[in-house]
């Protein structure tokens, strides 16, 4: 492992893990963080945020007001306007100063992404929309 830049002690770049090691590597986070361009925030939701959700961590993104990335993330974390890092840096600390916080952002984050995102919802979703049974 490298140390990071800028004299970070607490941070390391390791090389690509396995799959397998996914939910092990979301739990070890305090926080996640959802930086996304302007531009680009509403052409598909982010396939990270549902795992990042599903770990019980809070999450802090970058999005407009309206999107459906904000109005998703405004319920289990900090949203603030894209471009503006005082304000991303400031949700980071705020979260980081308030261990309760975090662990009720993060209990609501998992509770949305298994209520809405879980594989048997949705399939029975998409099973109760699009294929109603019908008795003749």
């Amino acid at each position: 492992m490298k140390e990071a830049s800028f004299g970070i002690k607490n941070m390391r770049y390791i090389p690509i893990q396995p799959l397998s090691k996914l939910n092990e590597l979301l739990n070890l986070a305090d926080i996640h963080l959802l930086p996304q361009r302007s531009d680009a925030e509403d052409l598909v939701m982010p396939s990270k945020l549902t795992n990042m959700m599903a770990s019980g961590k809070p999450v802090v993104a970058t999005a407009r007001v309206g999107t459906q990335v904000e109005k998703i993330v405004r319920e289990c974390g900090v949203v603030v306007n894209p471009d503006d890092v005082a304000a991303f840096v400031e949700g980071i600390v705020a979260l980081l100063g308030n261990p309760q916080k975090r662990k009720e952002l993060g209990a609501r984050g998992r509770e949305i992404a298994c209520e809405k995102w879980e594989k048997n919802n949705v399939l029975s979703s998409v099973f109760n929309e699009y294929l109603p049974c019908q008795v003749i």
